[in-house]
């Protein structure tokens, strides 16, 4: 005898036969995709029309995939906690099933994956990187398809439909701990920041097990301030570790009333100690002042420079002069989608370098307004993002 079970399925109550056996021979894993019905739809307990139905959806409902038929004809879905089949020629794949790839979170491989040159298979394929990889995306195709990474230190492209999301560690009731001037090196690779949370402008994208010394750490003690060639930034203290291997670590810089600093970046002087007090002139970057005075917190400091006494920002100050340092070559590649000024700044204003040939691989250091630092061969310059890939 048959058992009838009620499945409450958009909304509707049916009845549903239970107890039928099916097979499919070869499914065809789709990794959680994300389809809109196309037209009004019903859904059944297997993948053909002999099977019950169990519930219809209207057009442009959402479902996600778990599998497809072995004739390609029917795709199983889930909905409303329901596993069912519906018939795969009334589905179109949702554009933004992919595009909800989230930077700065882990993934892993789910499978052995080409990295390639760029964000198609038509680039040429770098490396394999296996499967159960953890990775962290550093960005997305347009189309959410590909993801640019960062594998043993060689940057690329992977298909998106070949990475998951991992059971990252929650988010702790306390930070990690993190001191003032004791030495970290980064878990993995990580981007800071020009501010202290994720939606200020990234500074610079550190590698796995970069040296971090922190010279403070806000009030949350989720994010700690460093300097890092010769600018100060911001990392989340999640992704440090105590860097056992290194020295013992000096204590870090402190600001002493009545000694020599240098400026370590163009540098506003106002009359207050503040952001919103007058500009009463600019320093130039790696100019000698003499400190006179702190305020209380020590983030502002009072200085004389061309016989004017006023206040700089004291995280732009160092004891020591600046002197050139090689920067960490970070980048990644990109493809020109056509012929290509390289312009001498990050404008049409500037004069052209060079003109790079369609499907030229060049190095991209940032992007910024619409405009891309770039590399290519031994020139350096900007050219509009819009055009590479």
């Amino acid at each position: 005898m048959k058992s009838i079970d009620k499945v409450i399925l958009g909304g509707v109550v049916v009845a549903s036969t239970i107890g039928i056996n099916y097979n499919i021979a070869s499914a065809d894993i789709l990794s959680q995709e994300i389809y809109t019905t196309t037209n009004r739809l019903n859904m059944r307990k297997g993948p053909s029309t002999d099977y019950t139905l169990v519930g219809t959806l209207d057009k442009g409902v959402k479902v996600k995939a778990i599998e497809k038929s072995s004739d390609g004809k029917w795709l199983k879905i889930n909905y409303n906690s329901q596993n069912v089949w519906v018939n795969f020629a009334y589905l179109q794949k949702d554009k933004s099933s992919n595009n909800d790839i989230k930077l700065d979170s882990q993934y892993e491989t789910t499978a052995n994956v080409n990295m390639r040159k760029g964000p198609s298979t038509d680039y040429t394929k770098i490396i394999i990187v296996p499967a159960q990889t953890k990775i962290t995306p550093i960005k997305s195709s347009s189309d959410g398809k590909w993801v640019q990474i960062n594998y043993k230190n060689v940057t690329g492209w992977i298909s998106a439909q070949y990475i998951k999301t991992v059971s990252t560690t929650p988010t702790p009731t306390q930070p990690n701990k993190v001191e003032v001037g004791k030495k970290y090196k980064t878990t993995e690779y990580v981007r800071a920041r020009k501010g202290p949370g994720t939606s200020y402008d990234v500074a610079t994208v550190l590698a796995k097990g970069t040296q971090v010394v922190p010279v403070e750490i806000l009030k949350s003690g989720y994010w700690a301030m460093f300097k890092y060639n010769n600018q100060y930034m911001y990392v989340c203290t999640d992704y440090l570790e105590a860097d056992n291997q290194s020295a013992t670590p000096t204590e870090p810089e402190k600001p002493i009333n009545g000694k020599d600093y240098y400026t370590t970046a163009n540098l506003n002087i106002r009359d207050g100690a503040s952001t919103t007090s007058s500009k009463i002139g600019k320093i130039p970057n790696g100019t000698k002042v003499s400190v006179v005075d702190f305020n209380s917190n020590k983030t502002w400091a009072k200085v004389v420079y061309n016989n004017k006494t006023g206040w700089v920002s004291a995280q732009y100050l160092s004891t020591k002069s600046q002197e050139p340092e090689q920067k960490e070559d970070t980048y990644w590649t990109g493809t020109t989608t056509q012929n290509l000024n390289m312009r001498k700044g990050p404008s049409t204003d500037y004069s052209i370098i060079i003109t790079i040939p369609k499907n030229s691989d060049v190095k991209i250091y940032e992007t910024k307004s619409g405009w891309a630092k770039i590399k290519y061969k031994s020139y350096e310059g900007y050219c509009s993002a819009s055009f590479i890939k």
